[in-house]
């Protein structure tokens, strides 16, 4: 989002330049679709919001729920039945779980690396890039669909959507490094790491609220099961 300083540089002068650069960025628009727009062409708004509106926070949730919800009817379609009830709410509520389930990691990580932020900041970087990840998921949404109603393979629907997570949360992942390396003026070391432990906690919880393909069996948990496993046991059925 712009030139970074090196990490060495004097905390207070890191701040003083994130504030100055936020300051010279245009403010997030007002309008339902003001989150999304920016998200896709300028983050450096959102980012501005964050410090500066105390709805962000919310108008970045509220995108990661509509999106989500939305992507959740697609995956839904390939069982039909009361899976347009079940899904939806399972991807929306799973993923801003696992958001809050690795919020305090985050923070700790970039924190012993050098980082600066507050909390708020923290979350609404996490938000930003979880939030674009939903995005596109629901850009990648019609090509899911028109598949689901072409086979009736779960292995196959499964890897499929797995594959759109998979480039989703990387697109979105990176922006979470972008954001908090313009927070403090600077990159945050291991956050790579971190982004693994991320991608393991939505995998896991994926299999946690399964079953997302395949027809419903309620909205209670099912046995514990790791989600390496239950890929198995899906490929060998």
């Amino acid at each position: 989002m712009q030139d970074v300083h090196p990490a060495s540089a004097p905390i207070e002068s890191r701040r003083r330049d994130a504030r100055e650069w936020t300051s010279e960025v245009p403010a997030l628009a007002v309008g339902p679709l003001a989150v999304v727009e920016a998200l896709l062409k300028s983050p450096a708004s959102v980012l501005r919001a964050i410090r500066e509106e105390r709805g962000a926070l919310l108008r970045l949730s509220a995108t990661l729920f509509v999106s989500l919800a939305i992507v959740g009817l697609g995956v839904a379609s390939f069982s039909g039945g009361l899976q347009f009830l079940f899904v939806p709410l399972k991807l929306a509520f799973g993923v801003f779980a696992c958001a809050v389930i690795c919020l305090p990691s985050l923070h700790v990580f970039s924190c012993l690396a050098g980082a600066t932020q507050s909390l708020k900041e923290t979350c609404g970087a996490l938000l930003m890039g979880v939030a674009l990840t939903g995005l596109l998921l629901l850009g990648f949404a019609p090509i899911a669909w028109l598949f689901s109603q072409a086979t009736r393979s779960v292995a196959f629907m499964g890897a499929l959507h797995l594959g759109f997570l998979s480039l989703s949360c990387t697109l979105g992942l990176g922006l979470v490094q972008r954001t908090l390396a313009a927070m403090n003026s600077a990159p945050i070391r291991g956050l790579r790491l971190w982004s693994v432990l991320f991608v393991l906690v939505v995998l896991q919880m994926s299999t946690t609220l399964r079953p997302l393909l395949g027809e419903a069996r309620g909205f209670g948990f099912q046995d514990r099961l790791f989600f390496f496993a239950h890929w198995l046991s899906v490929i060998n059925a």
